[in-house]
């Protein structure tokens, strides 16, 4: 998976494309000038999506998941909660899980190619719910994404 931002993005939409791409291990690019099929080309190869950043008055609004062809595949509108900072080392070799009952999670997971379970021993946990999406690490919340709404 690739993640990149709107154009020209604020600062907290870097930070957030940033520790989205701690947490799932994967690239994060700033846009800058480059186009869509720039941006697409770079995912080439890649069997994961490209997630895009967007912005709505200058904070993260919305979290859009394209597949390697430029085919949108979900979009969804946010609003962020950040908790604490994400820690430098510790969760670089650990895979994300992702736990809920809602709808979305399971299209999420799919999307994002991580397992889908009832109960987690692992540290690096993504809660899916109806109207949220929680990032942990080792039972301590890192952030949480409020949905809007999806499409």
């Amino acid at each position: 998976m690739l993640i990149t931002s709107s154009r020209k993005p604020s600062i907290n939409t870097r930070v957030l494309c940033k520790d989205l791409a701690s947490f799932f291990h994967c690239e994060s690019i700033n846009r800058g000038k480059m186009g869509m099929k720039e941006v697409l080309s770079l995912v080439e190869g890649d069997p994961g999506p490209l997630l895009m950043v967007g912005e709505y008055h200058g904070n993260p609004g919305s979290l859009i998941f394209y597949a390697p062809d430029g085919q949108e595949l979900l979009s969804i509108r946010i609003s962020v909660t950040t908790i604490k900072k994400l820690p430098k080392k510790g969760f670089s070799k650990i895979p994300p899980v992702a736990t809920g009952h809602a709808a979305i999670a399971h299209i999420l997971s799919k999307i994002l190619a991580i397992q889908l379970v009832e109960e987690t021993s692992s540290p690096l946990v993504l809660k899916i719910s109806d109207d949220q999406l929680d990032f942990f690490y080792n039972g301590q919340e890192l952030f949480r994404l409020n949905i809007r709404t999806i499409r």
